[in-house]
């Protein structure tokens, strides 16, 4: 619904839910004046297309925290700038590699160098001390 008015059926379809389990939640939605049914289909109000914009970056934070719980919740955080941690959600698509330091004291890891070597772009938070990379 955020971009196009739905019929029941495609909302159904989208929320892999009954129409009978959707029903109540479209008519709490339709009294709380976020949503309106008309010419038999559902769409956004004005209200509703402003919390359906505010929303996305509340869900994309939330993905991103899941997909790693551990390793999130596990860190102490209060060192990362919060102008940067309030954008956490931004990070979109990532792989996290963690290396034993034994293994890597002084060499980078090979998959580390390839996907540098395919990124077009990149932003890199480092927090360990590397002497090959040093005060370029």
């Amino acid at each position: 619904m955020k971009d196009k008015s739905c019929k029941m059926e495609e909302l159904t379809e989208k929320t892999d839910m009954s129409a009978h389990s959707l029903a109540p939640q479209l008519k709490t939605l339709r009294d709380e004046k976020i949503i309106i049914f008309k010419d038999e289909r559902y769409e956004l109000t004005h209200i509703g297309q402003v919390l359906v914009k505010n929303m996305y970056p509340l869900f994309e934070t939330i993905a991103i925290l899941e997909k790693d719980r551990k390793y999130w919740f596990d860190r102490d955080l209060s060192v990362v700038p919060p102008d940067l941690l309030n954008r956490i959600g931004e990070i979109g698509s990532y792989k996290l590699l963690e290396y034993s330091i034994s293994d890597y004291m002084f060499d980078v890891p090979a998959e580390f160098l390839d996907n540098l070597k395919k990124s077009k772009h990149f932003l890199c938070l480092l927090s360990v001390y590397h002497p090959v990379y040093t005060d370029e």
